[in-house]
């Protein structure tokens, strides 16, 4: 198993363990979220900035928003799979990442993945420049234009609409104070119910987050479930109250 481990690019193994993964025995998008949110925190680890260092400056990273893509095979439990991520571009406010899971031998690709990261004021829990010791040691390339993420086409509220409450809990929450970026997907997704879960698969996914949910809200997931050109697409929105916190598109094998 041959790893990269440089300034720009970073590969880590791991071992996929039961509970990253549902009744088909593949690991949930949430846990695939996590697991690559682990691997650049290795990587910034790796260069000196390890989440003591990064809030030192009274700010942290946060995603704004995500693009990917699930191939048809995915690894299963028990497995030994490579996480990998790149530092792809920067400008003053926006840094730019992609991710990829394959099998130990990269010989198969399981998942390709794109963010969007900003760095927010710790008190002010508002969007700030981002510190240059914080992103020059990864040496991405500064770019004139961030490139953007294909943006989630909005919730249709005329058609048939599924919807549930889940109340933002304390363990909903990580070391940054906000909830974790990965609890969305299951609150976007669970509406969905067991039966479409299980016999469906992801395919194409983009979110943008447009606004934080904090402790003790209620947010209210909604979902469309539709057929477009023969495909399974579904549109997804997250509220808290009349604020519009998420929204999300997916497509399904």
């Amino acid at each position: 198993m041959e790893l990269k481990q440089e300034a720009q690019i970073f590969e880590m193994s791991h071992l996929l363990t039961y509970y990253e993964c549902d009744e088909t025995s593949h690991p949930s998008l949430s846990m695939i979220l996590s697991m690559i949110s682990m691997v650049s925190d290795e990587h910034s680890m790796a260069l000196g900035m390890g989440t003591e260092e990064i809030q030192a400056t009274g700010g942290t990273w946060v995603v704004s928003g995500y693009e990917g893509q699930l191939f048809a095979k995915q690894p299963s439990f028990g497995e030994t799979i490579i996480l990998g991520t790149k530092a792809v571009s920067y400008n003053r406010f926006f840094a730019v990442r992609d991710f990829w899971i394959t099998d130990k031998e990269h010989q198969i690709e399981y998942a390709r993945i794109r963010s969007i990261f900003v760095f927010m004021n710790l008190k002010t829990r508002r969007m700030q420049s981002i510190p240059p010791a914080l992103i020059e040691p990864f040496n991405a390339p500064i770019a004139k234009r961030i490139p953007r993420l294909k943006r989630p086409h909005k919730l249709n509220e005329n058609a048939s609409v599924i919807k549930k409450n889940y109340q933002v809990r304390y363990f909903d929450l990580d070391a940054n104070h906000h909830v974790n970026n990965a609890r969305y997907f299951d609150w976007l997704l669970d509406p969905l119910g067991r039966d479409f879960l299980r016999e469906s698969q992801i395919k194409k996914f983009n979110l943008q987050y447009l606004q934080e949910v904090r402790n003790g809200e209620i947010v209210e997931s909604k979902v469309n479930k539709l057929q477009k050109n023969k495909e399974k697409v579904t549109y997804h929105q997250i509220d808290v109250g009349e604020q519009l916190d998420a929204i999300a598109e997916i497509e399904w094998y």
